[in-house]
């Protein structure tokens, strides 16, 4: 092990001085706790290797029996990858950018440090700035430390000069020392352009790139469009940001003033009857905010280090990634190479292939709409389609909602569902169950009609398809370097670390089709940069996911549903809470709400919590924690609540409402 140590601190003082001859030869080293692990073509990779290890261990004996003459003062600065720091396996948690610092420091005589220091500046990232674990802290006094230090640095050169025009290709085993991080980290590993590079700037490829740059990474991301609109509709900051989350939410809170206004009456307050809806002003307004929040995600990856590139990216191979201006370009405008590739591209609405299919819009035109529709028939039953029925009613158009199943909103508890259709049709939207539409046609006057299977026909200004997204994988390139789909939806296929069957190739956010919301996707990229490239080892939990449908009202979960407990557990107690919003008790309003528990009675563990209702997501959230840490009822029964409030209502359901044994409903436990 000591002579290792000596041979291994060799080739860190090599890795930096290569720095300096970069123009003449590459050398890429992996060290996985004692083993060197260097692949090359022809014999000269064993004589460099059988040389160093040779001088390596000859300094080693010269140094160490030159140091037992000054045991007391001496400590040699091979020391500093002895046996704890070579063969010791470190958690990758110890290794981040913040704590880290140069390991020479204090190890060698004053001058040898800046003139390494000034060497390891020319490393690309710059050198990390502390290591801590089981690295040997080394102080001299004597001229011992130098003597064997420029020894090292001189036979390390050599060997270097030696191994001129030979690349030894990395093999890449998951870090698992101090040692072997630090070398993969501090040194060109590869002849790639890029550490990584991005496709999709996105909620997770954003993220992605954010966190790789901030470990030292170097980061190219590619997205097609800078800013927002059509005919590309999403741009930087992807679809939550440009036709999603952020809009939609906008365009929720404009719409709930029609009933504000008619409630304020209730309170006192003098509102004119007529008011009216200026849609050019909401439109204008909610452009200018997206136009800001491009130039902000914009500021922010450039400020990172990250390189923003504009195009279209496709995978040539593993390792390459052409760009094209035009998407539908024979020839690529460039080509790229990395040494990992992230697909962070998303998804896109999806219309059946049914008659009069380019009639209609999907949530990304919705958002760009001259005018507010008259009347409009929205097709879907998840909860963009919900979502944007309550937001057409709320400012003043007639809504049919159609849904080919039995009730919207699959996943979801039956009892919420089941609550929220009940509400949005007493707000006046005309909710169908089991309709399915056949065909759209447009009228002379410019109007449409829809027409069911059934051959009833409902009339329109607008037909919008609601029916979901799908992994936007088109022009990918994917299936041409050999990367796995799913069948039935095409997402790609990946591991609990988001990479594909291609080692190279990983993919997170909506195109994996695991759980399609932002925060997922932030969480996904996040674990991703962490373990590739901050030596960590993060597995995004998919879990006891909180999420909520801006409904009016608005519906909120965490945890598994009633039904999805009645088939886990044997014994199950269900808690509901139905009662008027206290806002509605001056209004006249009709709205009311449902809170519900699900609650494991072996354990008393709280399984879900649900409800619709004012402000559903924003008490979920806080929900979601207690859930998350694996709260039981008696932590609900024994947390004091804010009064007044719905919120309390959580705190204070004592007695079940029914029991779920066996999957049955029974009022008692047996």
């Amino acid at each position: 092990n000591h002579f290792l140590s000596v041979y291994f601190f060799s080739v860190l003082v090599h890795a930096i001085m290569m720095q300096q001859a970069a123009p003449y030869y590459d050398c890429t080293i992996a060290v996985q706790d004692t083993a060197i692990r260097s692949h090359s073509s022809g014999a000269q990779k064993w004589f460099t290797c059988a040389l160093g290890a040779a001088v390596g261990a000859a300094v080693g004996l010269v140094a160490l029996s030159v140091a037992q003459d000054v045991p007391a003062q001496t400590s040699l600065p091979v020391q500093l990858f002895s046996r704890a720091a070579i063969a010791t396996p470190t958690p990758k948690a110890l290794m981040s950018s913040q704590s880290l610092r140069s390991p020479l420091s204090g190890a060698i005589p004053d001058y040898a440090t800046s003139a390494l220091s000034s060497a390891a500046a020319a490393v690309p990232g710059g050198m990390p700035t502390e290591l801590r674990g089981s690295a040997t802290e080394a102080h001299t006094r004597s001229p011992v430390a130098g003597l064997s230090l420029a020894v090292m640095s001189v036979v390390a050169f050599g060997l270097g000069l030696l191994s001129r025009r030979r690349t030894f290709q990395q093999v890449q085993p998951p870090p698992q020392s101090l040692a072997e991080i630090a070398l993969m980290a501090w040194t060109s590993e590869h002849n790639y352009d890029y550490d990584l590079v991005v496709i999709g700037a996105g909620s997770g490829g954003v993220r992605a790139s954010r966190i790789a740059a901030s470990h030292g990474a170097k980061v190219a991301l590619l997205e097609p469009s800078m800013s927002h609109g059509p005919p590309n509709y999403s741009a930087v900051g992807g679809t939550c940001v440009n036709v999603g989350c952020v809009p939609k939410k906008l365009m929720v809170y404009g719409s709930h003033y029609s009933h504000d206004m008619q409630d304020a009456k209730s309170y006192g307050w003098n509102v004119p009857d007529g008011i009216t809806l200026d849609w050019s002003t909401l439109m204008a307004n909610k452009d200018k905010e997206i136009s800001r929040l491009n130039g902000i995600y914009k500021n922010m990856l450039v400020n990172a280090g990250v390189e923003l590139i504009e195009g279209w990216g496709s995978l040539q191979d593993e390792h390459t990634v052409a760009i094209k201006q035009d998407r539908g370009a024979a020839e690529p405008d460039k080509t790229i190479s990395a040494y990992k590739i992230l697909v962070a591209v998303g998804g896109w609405p999806f219309i059946p292939d049914i008659p009069g299919k380019d009639l209609c819009i999907t949530s990304n035109e919705a958002f760009y709409l001259k005018e507010c529709p008259k009347r409009i028939v929205i097709i879907g039953g998840g909860y963009i389609a919900v979502e944007f029925a309550c937001i057409f009613k709320g400012y003043g158009a007639d809504v049919t909602l159609m849904y080919r199943g039995d009730m919207f909103l699959r996943g979801f508890d039956d009892d919420i569902r089941d609550h929220l259709a009940n509400e949005m049709k007493e707000m006046g939207i005309d909710v169908q169950f089991n309709t399915n539409p056949a065909k759209v046609e447009e009228a002379a006057d410019g109007s449409f009609v829809v027409t069911t299977e059934a051959g009833a026909q409902v009339p329109c200004d607008k037909v919008m398809y609601a029916t979901g997204r799908k992994p936007y994988i088109q022009n990918l390139g994917l299936e041409d370097v050999g990367v796995e789909l799913n069948e039935r939806d095409g997402a790609i296929k990946v591991d609990e670390y988001s990479k594909t069957n291609v080692d190279s190739i990983y993919a997170v956010g909506d195109v994996t089709n695991r759980i399609n919301l932002t925060p997922v996707a932030l969480l996904e990229g996040h674990c991703f940069a962490d373990t590739e490239f901050g030596g960590m080892d993060r597995v995004p939990s998919h879990e006891n996911v909180a999420c909520a449908v801006f409904s009016q009202p608005p519906l909120g979960t965490v945890g598994m549903t009633e039904a999805e407990a009645a088939k886990k557990f044997p014994k199950v107690a269900i808690f509901k809470s139905g009662f008027r919003p206290m806002v509605h008790t001056m209004t006249g309003a009709s709205t009311r709400v449902l809170m519900k528990l699900i609650v494991d009675v072996a354990t008393d563990g709280v399984l879900g919590v649900h409800m619709c209702g004012p402000d559903a997501a924003e008490i979920l959230q806080g929900m979601a924690v207690a859930v998350k840490m694996g709260a039981t009822k008696k932590d609900f029964d024994s947390t004091v609540g804010i009064h007044p409030s719905a919120a309390e209502e959580f705190v204070t359901m004592r007695s079940p409402s029914y029991f779920l044994v066996d999957g049955e409903k029974v009022d008692k436990l047996p």
